[in-house]
């Protein structure tokens, strides 16, 4: 049993750029989708996305991941097999550093997750999301304890909350049209607003980087979560997954699986 903590100490915050500087010097931007998967809406999601050729990163949720329903798993293999890498955000959503939630729950949230996680998708987990962002000497610990680091976000259009498309669009892309740095978009895959936003948000993206290079100027990159990932890690292990894996969606399934 974890030895128990007087009370888990007020949120911190987490440092940004969530995700450091950007390493191309273009304005970066890493795309991270929450609380998933969900039988409609995550579909859809990886439709835009494949559409785009892009790879990102789903932080998802154990008790989403482990439903009975044989589409979750088919979903899960689908996610796997066109590249993205899946990360842990808890099994049931839970805030860790509420006082009523006491150290051994809290350790289960994260343990459990892990556990559905590779059950049903069959990779293991190397990032972890703590819900609703929250810090506190619990879950620095719990982290710690089990070699994982928090992965934050720079931009919320809080679609999650109000489930308002045009609005989360009109945000997102007013942040990307001043961004000069790295910043990681927080969405989720759970909700309609999201499907509808993220084909106009990436559309966006396209339109705008033609204006840039033609008035010369640096185009918004978006980094494919298997690139990110190949950041962390050695080179020579890099260097060996590519080898391992010499496609695009093969070398981010190994990264997966090999992620710091």
């Amino acid at each position: 049993m974890l030895a128990a903590l007087a009370l888990p100490a007020a949120a911190k915050g987490w440092p940004t750029p969530a995700a450091g500087d950007s390493a191309s010097g273009d304005p970066e931007l890493v795309l991270t989708f929450d609380d998933g998967p969900n039988l409609k809406t995550t579909p859809a999601v990886l439709d835009t996305l494949a559409k785009h050729h892009l790879h990102v990163i789903f932080f998802q949720v154990g008790e989403m991941v482990g439903g009975k329903s044989k589409r979750v798993a088919e979903i899960e293999a689908r996610i796997v097999r066109e590249g993205h890498i899946i990360g842990n955000h808890t099994m049931t959503h839970k805030d860790l550093c509420k006082k009523k939630i006491d150290d051994d729950r809290a350790a289960r949230e994260i343990d459990e997750s892990r556990e559905t996680i590779v059950a049903v998708a069959g990779v293991q987990p190397r990032w972890f999301r703590v819900p609703y962002g929250v810090r506190c000497e619990r879950v620095e610990k719990l982290l710690t304890d089990r070699g994982l680091v928090h992965f934050h976000w720079d931009l919320d259009p809080q679609e999650w909350k109000h489930n308002d498309a045009p609005k989360a669009v009109k945000y997102v892309e007013s942040e990307l049209g001043r961004m000069s740095d790295r910043n990681v978009l927080l969405m989720h895959d759970i909700k309609t607003a999201t499907v509808k936003a993220l084909p106009e948000i990436l559309d966006w993206i396209d339109a705008e980087n033609i204006k840039r290079v033609a008035a010369h100027k640096r185009p918004i990159r978006i980094i494919q979560g298997y690139e990110l990932a190949a950041e962390r890690l050695p080179k020579g292990l890099v260097d060996w997954l590519a080898d391992a894996a010499p496609d695009l969606h093969a070398l981010a399934t190994q990264t997966a699986s090999t992620l710091p």
